[in-house]
């Protein structure tokens, strides 16, 4: 997380992995209170300078005004780039794609990210923009915007679980 996240696109994807008991871990990229887009402060649970690649299954940037921050701290794209190297999961949702642009891990792969000037303007290597809710691309899923973030949670959650444990969870949260 970094100032100005996106919440929905932050609390959705980490409820629903939750849920499903895969572990998360909270990391902010300036601090550990950090204060969404719309002002909810949520708790990171580390930093991200203090995170190791090799002890993580993936990484899940969420977008929003944070989006540009996370494009430009060199640590973020270290993360996404070894998390890539390693064939670990890699997502974005909303306009964060634009980190996993300088981060290079989006060439010539299928994606989504919010349908915004300031943001397709900077994907430039990608196969192809979707405008579906959730893409995935092997290890690489991106999501679509804050209307997406329940989808793109669901997308996430069957890269871990079997999509029979994810089509009951949707069944039990009431998700067509």
């Amino acid at each position: 997380m970094a100032p100005g996240f996106e919440e929905i696109e932050f609390c959705a994807p980490v409820d629903i992995l939750r849920r499903m008991e895969v572990p998360v871990t909270l990391c902010g990229v300036q601090g550990r209170q950090v204060e969404g887009a719309h002002g909810i402060t949520m708790q990171a649970d580390m930093l991200l300078v203090d995170v190791d690649s090799s002890q993580y299954s993936g990484v899940v940037l969420p977008g929003g005004a944070a989006s540009w921050t996370l494009r430009d701290t060199p640590a973020v794209l270290k993360l996404v780039r070894e998390m890539q190297a390693q064939g670990k999961l890699v997502a974005a949702i909303c306009a964060a794609p634009i980190a996993l642009e300088a981060a290079g891990v989006i060439n010539n792969r299928h994606i989504t990210c919010y349908p915004a000037e300031d943001v397709t303007k900077d994907i430039t290597t990608a196969a192809s923009i979707s405008e579906a809710p959730a893409v995935r691309d092997g290890n690489l899923i991106t999501g679509r915007g804050p209307g997406a973030a329940l989808e793109f949670g669901f997308t996430l959650a069957a890269y871990y679980c079997s999509q029979e444990k994810v089509d009951a969870l949707r069944q039990a949260m009431c998700v067509e």
